[in-house]
């Protein structure tokens, strides 16, 4: 089984078009710059049109902790 593991991509998650071949990716830490719905919306969306048979996300307590 490959694993394929990325992180802390801070929006710049689109210039990643040439990732390796795995069955799981895993993408954990920073995903966006300023947790808006926009950031959070375009990188889901990109996230689960990844062409890997499994996903595991990950997210950092910037995104889970109250405000």
């Amino acid at each position: 089984m490959k694993i394929l593991q990325i992180s802390d991509t801070h929006n710049q998650h689109r210039q990643l078009t040439d990732l390796p071949a795995a069955d799981v990716i895993v993408h954990c830490g920073d995903f966006t710059d300023n947790g808006t719905e926009e950031e959070v919306l375009n990188f889901l969306n990109w996230f689960v049109e990844l062409p890997y048979p499994h996903k595991i996300f990950i997210t950092c307590l910037l995104y889970t902790s109250p405000s």
